[in-house]
């Protein structure tokens, strides 16, 4: 088979072009100065478990090519200047584990595509514009052992839905913003990360 090629563009026009074999398990394009790139060519790599895009200027990415990539494991695009960006086809991922965010202007996100994933075991979200977040759909990832939310512009969160990762050992989140939980929760099976922060806790 030909070699699948990827086309992107620096914000100054210049073309940025990579190749990789039909059976490639990476795609890294990473640090490259893209500012827009078709992801299209992409659905044909069957076999791909990890993408990076990190450490360039998107400040959007469509991501509908990666539901055809239902072997991915990872996905890093941290270091952009994403303004937007929509999850959905990441559902058909069962089997991914890793989705960094960070370092981006995301001001708001919807992560429900991700209670599709139950493999997820790190989700960063440090360093954006979050104002506000519903980390409802976690509650399905049960392997979901790093969440990271430090750096943003939150005044509160609801952390009920942890109380369903029991693997969760790292949370972090900025010092003034308030965790609240319901008061209905098993407080003897809180997961690590949750049990360090007990007494911060506002219990509704």
């Amino acid at each position: 088979m030909d070699e699948i090629v990827v086309w992107s563009e620096t914000k100054s026009g210049g073309k940025v072009v990579e190749r990789f074999e039909p059976d490639a398990t990476q795609v890294d394009l990473s640090d490259r100065r893209i500012f827009s790139t078709d992801l299209g060519p992409v659905s044909e790599l069957k076999a791909l478990e990890v993408l990076t895009i990190s450490g360039n200027e998107l400040p959007t990415l469509d991501l509908s090519p990666l539901a055809e990539c239902t072997s991915l494991l990872e996905v890093s695009l941290g270091s952009n200047k994403l303004e937007r960006i929509d999850l959905g086809p990441l559902a058909t991922c069962k089997d991914l584990m890793y989705l960094d965010l960070s370092f981006n202007d995301l001001a708001r996100i919807d992560l429900e595509p991700l209670g599709a994933c139950p493999n997820l075991q790190t989700l960063h979200l440090y360093e954006n514009r979050l104002a506000s977040i519903d980390l409802s759909p976690l509650k399905n990832c049960k392997r979901l052992s790093n969440l990271s939310l430090k750096l943003n512009d939150l005044s509160e969160v609801d952390i009920n839905p942890l109380f369903s990762c029991s693997r969760l050992k790292q949370l972090s989140f900025d010092s003034d913003a308030d965790l609240k939980a319901s008061k209905k929760m098993d407080t003897d099976k809180m997961p690590p990360a949750l049990n360090v922060l007990r007494g911060m806790i506002e219990w509704q």
